[in-house]
């Protein structure tokens, strides 16, 4: 699968067009990370968001695993709009290659292409209203 198809299918990127998904894959960087290796830490500001090409991924939040993450799974999404502090750390399980989008490219991609913004700003409002009607119950 190419890179290109790995970030169509991420649902922050789903309403993407294909040139726009075409714009954020070259802005994206490959990334290999060795078993056992820190990816993010938490605590530290969030600069770039993830999308796992191959490999596995173990979430860590205050020494307490809470499970992992595969092939076509990512991470560090809120990472493209702000620069919280990571609420996890990510280390790869097995040997690990991700695509990483910096949060300074997003912006200016997001600069030259305003209607991947406003189709971003619909995936997290959706999201945002799912997570409000589970908390609500």
């Amino acid at each position: 699968m190419s890179h290109t198809d790995f970030l169509a299918r991420v649902p922050l990127f789903a309403n993407c067009a294909a040139e726009e998904i075409e714009a954020i894959e070259a802005l994206s960087q490959r990334g290999e990370y060795r078993q056992g290796q820190i990816i993010v830490t938490q605590g530290t500001p969030g600069t770039a968001f993830y999308l796992i090409i191959s490999g596995r991924v173990e979430i860590v939040r205050d020494g307490a695993s809470l499970g992992a993450l595969g092939a076509g799974d990512f991470f560090g999404e809120m990472s493209l709009l702000d620069n919280a502090p990571r609420s996890a750390t990510i280390r790869a399980l097995d040997d690990t290659v991700c695509l990483m989008l910096s949060s300074w490219d997003f912006k200016a991609l997001l600069e030259r292409h305003p209607s991947i913004a406003i189709k971003l700003l619909e995936v997290l409002s959706r999201r945002l209203r799912v997570t409000d009607e589970r908390v609500g119950r």
